[in-house]
C-alpha cells in the first residue's frame, strides 16, 4: 500500500510539472487553452500615464476576457542596451500575442515579428510601412497590427485648454525625446493654442529623457522662468518633473498632463503636496492605451483586427481625450468648457485640421513649422 501511495504521489507531481511550465518572470504558465498575451514594457510601471494606462488595458482585459486570454507583463527597465536581447527571450518563450511600443523598439519588434511568422504581434505608437518594399523601414509582417494614437487631435484640444487659461499668451511644450509621435504633440498643441489666440507664443523644448525626474523639474523651472505661463509636460516619468517644478512658481503658472489624469490621480494622493500639484492642473491630454489594447483584444477574438495594417485611433472612441475633472471644471468657465467641446466634436467631423508631423518633408518642423509658432 506504501509503495502504491509512492507511486501515485510521484504520478501526481509528473502530471503536475507537466501542467505548467516556468517563464522568466517566476511565474507559472497556465496549463489550458487561454491565449497568452505579454506585454513588453520598454521601462517601468510607475509614470503614472502611459505605461500605466497599458497596463490598465490588461486588467480590464483580465477582468472581462479571463476565461479566453491569460496576460502578463515584463518591465524591461530604463537601460535600453539590454532591451533587444530581453526582447528576443521574451517573445522567444512562445506567446500567442506581443505586445510593444514606442519608437525605439520598432526594430526589434520587427526582426522578431519576421522571424515568428506564427506569432501576433501589437505595436502601438509608432506608423509602419507595410506597403512599399522600397520606402524606409519596410517590413512585411501580416502577423503585426499597429496601433496609433493621434496625439495630434487631443493635443490641440489641450492647445486650446492652455491659452485659455494663459494670461501671458506665451505657452510651452516640452518633450521627452525628438522624435515624430512628440513632433505631433507640439504640433496639435501649437495649432491649439493659435487656434484661440492667434498672437501666442509656443515654446517647444526637450527634456532628452523619459524618465529622468530632474531633467523634467529642470525644463520646466526655465520654462517657467522665462515667462511662460502653462507648460504641456509630455515625456513618461520625466515629465513627472514637471509638476514638482508648478508648485514652486507663484500663482498663475499651470501645467498640462499627459497620457492618463494626472491631475486626478494627484487628487487622489490625498496629501498635501499631492493636493498642490493637482490644483496646478487643467487639464491632461489621455492617450488611452488601456482602450486601444481593450479593443484590439476584443476584435482579435471576434476575428476581425486587421493585421498588416496600421489604424489612427483618436478622439472619436476616446482613444485620446482631455480630462475634464472637477479641477477643470473649477478653473474653466461653462462657455470655455462648451467651447472645448465644440472643438472635439469639428475635429471629429473634419470641420477642424489639428495638422500633424506625420507626412511632412524633410526639414518641415525646424525649418518651418517650429519657427512660425514663436
Amino acid at each position: 500500500m506504501k509503495k502504491f501511495l509512492t507511486i501515485l504521489l510521484s504520478l501526481l507531481l509528473v502530471m503536475s510539472l507537466a501542467g505548467c511550465g516556468k517563464k522568466s518572470g517566476g511565474e507559472d504558465t497556465p496549463a489550458d487553452d487561454r491565449i497568452r498575451l505579454v506585454y513588453i514594457i520598454n521601462g517601468t510601471l510607475g509614470d503614472k500615464s502611459f505605461f500605466d494606462s497599458g497596463k490598465e488595458g490588461l486588467d480590464w482585459i483580465d477582468r472581462d476576457f479571463g476565461d479566453k486570454v491569460y496576460t502578463e507583463y515584463r518591465e524591461l527597465t530604463y537601460d535600453n542596451s539590454t532591451w533587444e536581447q530581453k526582447t528576443a527571450d521574451i517573445v522567444a518563450e512562445g506567446w500567442d500575442i506581443v505586445v510593444a511600443g514606442t519608437y525605439d523598439m520598432k526594430d526589434y519588434i520587427g526582426a522578431l515579428a519576421l522571424e515568428y511568422p506564427d506569432t501576433k504581434f501589437w505595436f502601438f505608437d509608432e506608423e509602419w510601412n507595410f506597403d512599399d518594399p522600397d520606402g524606409w523601414q519596410y517590413y512585411n509582417t501580416p502577423n503585426l497590427y499597429a496601433m496609433l494614437f493621434a496625439q495630434n487631435e487631443g493635443s490641440f484640444v489641450a492647445g486650446a485648454m492652455a491659452a485659455m487659461m494663459s494670461l501671458e499668451g506665451k505657452v510651452a511644450f516640452m518633450g521627452g525625446m525628438d522624435n515624430t509621435v512628440l513632433d505631433d504633440f507640439y504640433v496639435g498643441f501649437a495649432n491649439g493654442a493659435k487656434y484661440i489666440n492667434p498672437n501666442a507664443s509656443i515654446n517647444c523644448s526637450w527634456m532628452n529623457s523619459f524618465n529622468d525626474v530632474t531633467a523634467g523639474k529642470d525644463t520646466a523651472t526655465g520654462l517657467y522662468e522665462a515667462g511662460y505661463d502653462v507648460v504641456f509636460a509630455c515625456g513618461g516619468q520625466a515629465g513627472l518633473g514637471g509638476f514638482d517644478a508648478v508648485i514652486e512658481q507663484p500663482e498663475g503658472k499651470w501645467i498640462v498632463g499627459v497620457d492618463g489624469d494626472q491631475g486626478s490621480y494627484f487628487a487622489s494622493l490625498g496629501t498635501t503636496e499631492g493636493t498642490n500639484k493637482a490644483a496646478r492642473t487643467i487639464t491632461s491630454m489621455q492617450k488611452n492605451v488601456n482602450n486601444g489594447f481593450y479593443q484590439a483584444m476584443e476584435r482579435h477574438l471576434n476575428g476581425n483586427l486587421p493585421y498588416g495594417s496600421n489604424e489612427k485611433l483618436g478622439l472619436k472612441g476616446e482613444y485620446v481625450s482631455v480630462s475634464v475633472n472637477e479641477i477643470t471644471k473649477a478653473l474653466f468657465t461653462p462657455e470655455q468648457l462648451a467651447q472645448v467641446e465644440k472643438i472635439t466634436a469639428d475635429i471629429i467631423s473634419g470641420a477642424i485640421d489639428p495638422g500633424t508631423a506625420f507626412g511632412q518633408p524633410e526639414g518641415w518642423f525646424y525649418g518651418t513649422f517650429v519657427p512660425s509658432m514663436q
